[in-house]
C-alpha cells in the first residue's frame, strides 16, 4: 500500500475509548463516565478519548441498539483540532421525560465517520433504578442531623436541637430525608456512633417504614438509664445502609461534675520563698486580691540559689457545695519525686462575698536541708507538680499539672 493509498483509507483521527455520561437538558454532568446507567437517565452523552491529525470539521454519526433491537441514529457535525489522547464530549440523545433508555439491559453504542466506517463500538448497561436507589439506601437527607437525650420511659431530659450532653441516657437522631421510592418501602438502617477520643464504637440496626412523601427520619435511641453508657469526648454518629454510609453528624459529651471531682480546676503555680512572711503576703495580697476580683492565680518569676523554700497554690472553682475533696500535692526535680503532701477540703457553696480562701489551697512547704541543720537553695532545674484529687466517686485523678525552669 503506496502513502497516497493510507491518506485515502486513514480519516485523519482515531478513537481510543468510548464511556458515557448521563446528563441533563443543558449538558450538566449527572455521573462521571461509566459502563453504567440507569433507567431513569434523561440524556446519555458519548465521552471518547481520541487523537486528530486533522484540523477541520467532519461529520460523525453515533448508532445506537436497544437491547429489544430498535436502532437510533443521529448526526453532527465535529470540529476537530489537532489533538493527542484527549477527552472529547459528543452530543447526546434521550429525552427530558426520561422515556428513551426504559429498556434495561445492555446498549450497543457505535461511532462512525463520514463514510459510515466504524470508529469504535462499545456497551453500555441501563440497569433498573431501584438498584440505584437501593445503593443509595433510598433516601436523600436533606437536613443535619439533630440529637435528643431521652431515658427508657421516652422522657425527654435534652430535645432536639442538643449538640452537647452531660451522662446522656439514650441518645437519639433525626433528619429529614426525601424519598427515592414512589410506595412505602421498609427498610432496616445500621448506625455506628464512634468516640473519636477512645476510638470505641458503637453498633445496631433498625428499621423504619419510608414515607414516599419524604419527612422526618428518626433511629431509636442508644445507651442506658445509668447515663455511664457515653464517655465523655466528641462523638461521629455514622447512618449506614448495607455498609455503605449515606450520612453523618456529631455531638459532645462533657464531663458530669461527678467525673470533674465537683470541681472546675482553675490555676496551679509555683511560689519560693525565704521567710514566712513573704508566703503569707503572697497568699493574701498577690493570690487573695486577684481571686477576690475574679482573677487568676498568676505564676511569679523566680531565680535559682536564691530561695530556701517551696509550695504550690491551687486555685478551683466549686460546682456543688458539701462534696470531700483529697487534694494531693506531688513535686518533681527533673523527672524525680522529691516531695508529697496531702490536703483536706470540702467543696464550698457560691458566695460573691466569700474570701478567697474558700476555692484556693496551698501545698505543704518543702526545703533541703543540709548536714548542718541550715537549709539549702534551690538549684537550677526543671520542677513540675501535679495536683491529684480524690473524692467519693473518683481515685487520684490528675487535675492539673504545672512545670516551672528555674534558671
Amino acid at each position: 500500500m503506496g502513502l497516497f493509498d493510507f491518506f485515502k483509507k486513514d480519516c485523519g483521527y482515531q478513537i481510543h475509548a468510548l464511556k458515557f455520561c448521563e446528563v441533563g437538558k443543558g449538558g450538566k454532568r449527572d455521573s462521571r463516565p461509566e459502563s453504567r446507567l440507569y433507567n431513569n437517565a434523561r440524556y446519555v452523552m458519548p465521552v471518547v478519548r481520541m487523537t486528530s491529525h486533522i484540523d477541520r470539521t467532519v461529520k460523525i454519526s453515533v448508532r445506537i441498539t436497544s437491547p429489544d433491537g430498535e436502532v437510533y441514529t443521529y448526526d453532527f457535525d465535529a470540529p476537530l483540532r489537532l489533538c493527542e489522547n484527549q477527552l472529547v464530549t459528543l452530543p447526546a440523545w434521550g429525552s427530558e421525560s426520561r422515556e428513551s433508555f426504559k429498556t434495561t439491559g445492555i446498549w450497543k453504542f457505535e461511532i462512525l465517520d463520514e463514510k459510515d466506517r466504524l470508529l469504535i463500538w462499545a456497551s453500555l448497561e441501563i440497569a433498573p433504578v431501584e438498584e440505584l436507589w437501593d445503593e443509595q439506601g433510598w433516601i436523600r437527607i436533606e437536613s443535619d442531623f439533630q440529637f435528643r437525650n431521652n431515658d427508657s420511659e421516652q422522657t425527654v431530659i435534652d430535645d432536639w436541637g442538643t449538640g452537647s450532653f452531660m451522662s446522656p441516657r439514650y441518645i437519639a437522631m433525626r433528619c429529614q430525608y426525601s424519598s427515592l421510592s414512589d410506595v412505602e418501602r421498609e427498610i432496616t438502617y445500621e448506625v455506628e456512633i464512634r468516640n473519636e477520643q477512645t476510638g470505641k464504637t458503637s453498633r445496631f440496626g433498625h428499621t423504619v417504614t419510608l414515607d414516599p412523601e419524604g419527612g422526618w427520619l428518626q433511629m431509636c435511641g442508644w445507651g442506658s438509664d445509668s447515663g455511664t453508657s457515653y464517655a465523655p469526648g466528641h462523638y461521629t454518629y455514622l447512618l449506614c445502609y448495607k455498609g455503605r454510609q449515606i450520612g453523618s453528624g456529631q455531638f459532645e459529651v462533657e464531663k458530669s461534675p461527678m467525673q470533674r471531682g465537683w470541681i472546675d480546676p482553675v490555676a496551679l503555680v509555683f511560689f519560693f520563698y525565704n521567710e514566712e512572711q513573704e508566703m503569707i503576703d503572697w497568699a493574701a495580697y498577690d493570690c487573695g486580691l486577684d481571686l477576690l476580683n475574679g482573677g487568676v492565680a498568676r505564676q511569679l518569676p523566680f531565680k535559682a540559689n536564691a530561695y530556701k523554700y517551696m509550695i504550690a497554690g491551687f486555685q478551683w472553682h466549686s460546682i456543688e457545695a458539701g462534696h470531700p475533696l483529697k487534694l494531693t500535692f506531688k513535686f518533681y526535680l527533673d523527672g524525680n519525686l522529691i516531695y508529697s503532701c496531702t490536703r483536706d477540703r470540702e467543696t464550698e457553696p457560691f458566695d460573691p462575698q466569700s474570701l478567697f480562701y474558700k476555692d484556693f489551697e496551698i501545698s505543704g512547704v518543702f526545703w533541703y536541708e543540709r548536714s548542718d541543720g541550715s537549709v539549702d537553695t534551690f538549684r537550677a532545674g526543671r520542677y513540675k507538680v501535679n495536683l491529684y484529687l480524690e473524692t467519693d466517686e473518683l481515685h487520684e485523678h490528675l487535675v492539673m499539672e504545672r512545670t516551672y525552669d528555674l534558671k
